[in-house]
């Protein structure tokens, strides 16, 4: 009697590719197909096809990056409006001053302005270590 033929199933459709990967990479895509109960060939597919998400998720990254950028730029220049507004509430003070309140009202004035030249000065910082390039 002449021996069972064995079924033969065709290969998926797809294309073959032999890679060299290195020693850190295999051992991460090993250590998830066992973790998943996977083939070590469909977790390389898997994440494969992640990639074009990933891409799109670094775009995603560096806009979310550029806008947080502007936001601080924003709120350095509404801190500048604020201290500026204090500082006009501080100059009507010591001209309407008299007598005794007049030392508190230029105390004052002294405080305010302080504060908006240690903002002047953390704003040139912040724009002298800023990396070239950046946004």
């Amino acid at each position: 009697m002449a021996p069972r033929r064995k079924h033969v199933t065709a290969p998926p459709a797809g294309r073959e590719f032999k890679l060299r990967i290195p020693q850190d990479v295999s051992e991460r895509i090993e250590a998830k197909a066992k973790r998943e109960g996977r083939p070590q060939n469909r977790v390389i597919i898997n994440e494969l096809a992640l990639f074009p998400s990933l891409e799109e998720t670094g775009d995603l990254a560096d806009l979310i990056r550029a806008m947080e950028v502007i936001v601080a730029r924003y709120g350095a220049r509404i801190t500048w409006h604020d201290l500026s507004d204090e500082l006009l509430n501080a100059v009507d003070v010591v001209l309407k001053a008299e007598g005794g309140a007049l030392q508190a009202a230029l105390d004052r004035l002294r405080v305010v302005r302080s504060g908006m030249l240690l903002h002047k000065e953390s704003e040139a910082k912040r724009t002298a270590e800023k990396p070239k390039g950046g946004v």
